[in-house]
């Protein structure tokens, strides 16, 4: 199991001693123990010790520091090398060091000293240790003596701590590294926050946390006074009947001690305003045995120190806000703000109020990888961004942490507030695609979770095209179970009708809802496709004849035919009458390996246009008329049809006139007509759908008056006036007459 956590270890408190200690000893405030691998079997070991600086100077431990077998108690002594001594009192930038010179009498402070050792177990006399099977060895520590003003029962007790490593199980393990000081002081009846920071970026093993027993000795347990315990080391709130073991760490303000085993975070509230104690907390390192598959204990850290709690009348410690604990999935990033506040502590009147204290925060780089950003640099409390994308194989059953630190500037010594931050990383779905090439276009599908996958598993297959469309269009492929684009079923067959590339799309869900989703090429071959030479589903003309003909490519020919109206030639006509429904017509063919495709189309019913030129007429020779025709009704947005819905398929009317079988004009109307004969409109519409209308013009002969000519006669003198026949042509045409006396 890869995993990586933060622990609160221990914390060391200062505390202005009034009477003098014991000359020879009451200055070892804590200590703790880390190693890291150099190489298999060999470690650099780094024990550092806190040092009170009112107390006497610390000399090197080397005399009582030892490697043990615990098998068999087998010891072998090691020599210290002390690397540094470090003022870690955390005063103001403007107060003076209250540890200088160092390692000396001098103020009420506290020194980090640092001594480190190579051992190397392939090599005696450490070699030495590891015989008859011993695997579990620790290196142990200790001087005189504890603090002398401690009040919960350790005060003048010998000091004593260890390391342990299992050389078996991990024969190049390094122990968390501890990136927070440990350093705190606790302020009288006000919440307290810490984390010390440990974390294993080094083999990302799962660490545990939990109170342990300080020592005087190996075996040798210190007892405490009263009600405190090991588990109990500190006087905090209980309201009302509430007490130990009872914690509740989200209360405000905390009740109770609450220790998290998973993130390392110390969260209480103390009330005892002079109280000096011991606290040891224990680092239990783990790491799965990879031949049991159960999770086995590869080395333990403890950090034993000395916490100190006082009055605090004039500062609050800053807090610290922000998504404590917070789950994202392998892969994926996870984003937010971590803020600070620390409000000002008023006193009573008529005194002033005090500035603000500014805040700043800072972080211990405790998951790699990760971002950590100061948002304004200038902000009288500095806020952060945390945003990290965990690779794909860090899931864990426990969550990654990170500590953030904010302290504020108060003078003289600034108050700390430490917090784990939990990540829990869950896993992705994986799993293996298979794709098996089945006859005639078929493709089984399956989806085979990977072997650590969490239930339940959910599965969505699309197929799309190659520009990752989903493919609608059941005349490529479809899939069987459904007959649709999409499948919820671990495995299905998929059919495709025509062939080409196309793009698989898989997604896999799991129990923790960390979806993944693949994107897999399938190239099919050429296969049997039959279309329908009529084309797409389109409208055809009342009163023609349609000719249904398949277009068949690919396969194995010949093909056998099957259409729909039951008959099994290459081909159908269709006669198509003036009024008829809307009709689907539909083909499968069978080719020699009895692979079959089919195809389909929608005859949709098109009335033809209607047109009136109007009756036939009769004009003389010097008359002319215009032939100007009703077509209101040959447009495809028939006024007739009064539906809501109605087809518009567009409103294109193109006319043609003809005289005896004579096209003669495609405008709309015809003007100044005054030729017999017969005149024949046809419009036609945007799908080719026309109709005609006839109208005859007959045009008359011409009629000419003669009534003879201009004669004399006396009076009473009779006259007889004969006009010319109308017959003027032969053609036996007759009409009247009819005289006017125009005297």
């Amino acid at each position: 199991m890869k995993r990586l956590i933060i622990s609160v270890l221990a914390f060391v408190g200062l505390v202005v001693f009034t009477n003098v200690q014991k000359a020879h000893a009451t200055h070892v405030m804590g200590a703790d123990i880390t190693y890291k691998c150099v190489d298999t079997l060999k470690f650099e070991f780094t024990v550092k010790y806190y040092r009170y600086c009112g107390g006497v100077p610390f000399s090197n431990p080397s005399s009582q520091t030892k490697l043990v077998c615990s098998k068999n108690g087998t010891s072998q002594g090691v020599s210290l090398t002390r690397q540094s001594i470090r003022d870690v009192t955390p005063v103001c930038a403007t107060a003076s060091n209250p540890c200088n010179p160092s390692n000396t009498r001098s103020g009420d402070g506290i020194e980090e000293h640092t001594y480190t050792v190579t051992i190397d177990f392939n090599k005696a006399p450490y070699s030495n240790l590891l015989k008859n099977g011993c695997c579990d060895i620790r290196l142990e520590t200790g001087q005189c003596c504890r603090n002398s003003g401690i009040t919960s029962g350790a005060a003048n007790k010998m000091f004593y701590t260890y390391a342990s490593i299992n050389l078996c199980k991990a024969p190049c393990n390094s122990s968390p590294s501890l990136t927070t000081e440990p350093i705190a002081y606790l302020c009288c009846n006000q919440p307290f926050y810490y984390n010390n920071g440990a974390s294993d970026t080094s083999n990302f093993d799962s660490l545990s946390y939990t109170f342990a027993k300080p020592l005087a000795g190996w075996n040798n347990q210190i007892s405490y006074s009263g009600q405190y315990a090991y588990n109990n080391p500190f006087a905090s709130y209980y309201p009302g009947s509430l007490k130990f073991p009872y914690t509740n760490p989200n209360a405000n303000p905390p009740i109770g001690i609450s220790l998290d085993p998973e993130t390392g975070d110390l969260i209480f509230t103390p009330t005892k305003c002079d109280e000096i104690t011991v606290a040891v907390l224990q680092v239990n390192e783990w790491r799965k045995n990879p031949s049991t598959g159960k999770m086995e204990i590869v080395g333990v850290t403890r950090r034993d120190m000395q916490f100190i709690t006082k009055q605090c009348p004039g500062n609050n410690p800053p807090t610290i806000k922000g998504q404590f604990n917070s789950t994202v999935c392998e892969g994926s990033q996870i984003c937010y703000t971590i803020t600070t506040e620390d409000k000002v502590k008023k006193p009573p009147p008529p005194l002033p109020t005090p500035d603000p204290d500014s805040t700043k925060v800072k972080w211990n780089f405790g998951i790699p990888g990760a971002q950590f950003t100061i948002v304004n640099a200038k902000a009288l409390n500095q806020s952060a961004r945390f945003c990290w994308t965990p690779p794909i194989g860090t899931a864990s059953d426990l969550p990654y942490t990170y500590t953030v630190t904010a302290r504020d500037d108060a003078c003289p010594l600034n108050a700390v507030t430490v917090r784990a931050f939990s990540v829990k990383v869950n896993p992705i779905a994986e799993a293996e695609r298979v794709i098996t090439k089945l006859d005639c276009g078929r493709y089984a599908i399956e989806s085979k979770p990977s072997a650590n996958f969490k239930n339940p598993a959910r599965y969505t297959w699309q197929l799309k095209d190659t520009n990752g469309v989903v493919l609608f269009d059941q005349t490529y492929a479809y899939i069987e179970s459904n007959g649709s684009f999409i499948s919820t079923q671990q495995m299905d067959t998929i059919t495709f009708r025509k062939g080409g590339k196309y793009i698989l799309h898989h997604t896999i869900n799991n129990g923790p809802k960390c979806p993944n989703d693949y994107f897999d090429t399938i190239e099919v071959p050429p296969l049997l496709e039959v279309d329908l030479a009529f084309g797409p589903d389109t409208f055809v003309c009342a009163g023609t004849t349609l000719r249904l003909q398949p277009n068949v490519t690919n396969g194995s020919l010949p093909v056998s035919y099957k259409w729909g109206t039951g008959d099994t030639t290459a081909y159908v006509d269709v006669n198509i009458p003036n009024r008829t429904t809307d009709t689907t017509f539909f083909v499968e063919i069978t080719d020699q390996n009895k692979c079959t495709a089919w195809d389909s189309t929608t005859v949709f019913l098109k009335e033809n246009p209607l047109v009136f030129v109007g009756p036939d007429r009769r004009i003389c020779t010097y008359d002319t008329i215009h032939l100007i025709p009703n077509d209101s009704l040959a447009y495809w947005d028939d006024p007739r049809d009064t539906s809501e819905i109605r087809i518009r398929q567009g409103d294109t009317l193109w006319t043609e006139w003809a005289l005896d079988g004579v096209v003669i004009s495609t405008d709309t109307a015809l003007t100044g007509v005054n030729l017999a004969g017969e005149y024949v409109i046809k419009v036609t519409d945007s799908l080719g759908c026309f109709a005609t209308d006839t109208m005859n013009l007959a045009v008359n002969d011409t009629v000419t008056a003669n009534a003879g000519m201009d004669q004399t006669l006396c009076w009473n003198d009779f006259l007889e006036l004969i006009a010319t026949e109308l017959d003027t042509a032969g053609n036996h045409k007759t009409g009247t007459f009819r005289w006017w006396d125009i005297t």
